[in-house]
């Protein structure tokens, strides 16, 4: 079955309020998505040093809905 499509800006809106849960400082970082293959992947660009810890959950809430929506060319 074929999963419904949202668009770059509708994926990145739907991984922010995620982002702010974990996150007390979300400003200080900022993401995006881009086609990967026959899927999608969500670059994180982020001021300072890294955080891994925000990064890897930031990861899983992308791999969530790459689970329900494809990328919309």
């Amino acid at each position: 079955m074929k999963k419904p499509s949202k668009t770059r800006e509708e994926l990145e809106a739907a991984i922010r309020p995620e982002m702010e849960d974990i996150s007390e400082l979300p400003t200080d970082l900022a993401i995006s998505v881009m086609p990967c293959e026959d899927t999608w992947k969500v670059a994180i660009i982020r001021d300072g040093p890294p955080d891994p810890e925000r990064s890897t959950m930031i990861e899983a809430t992308a791999d969530k809905l790459r689970s329900q929506f494809d990328l919309k060319s």
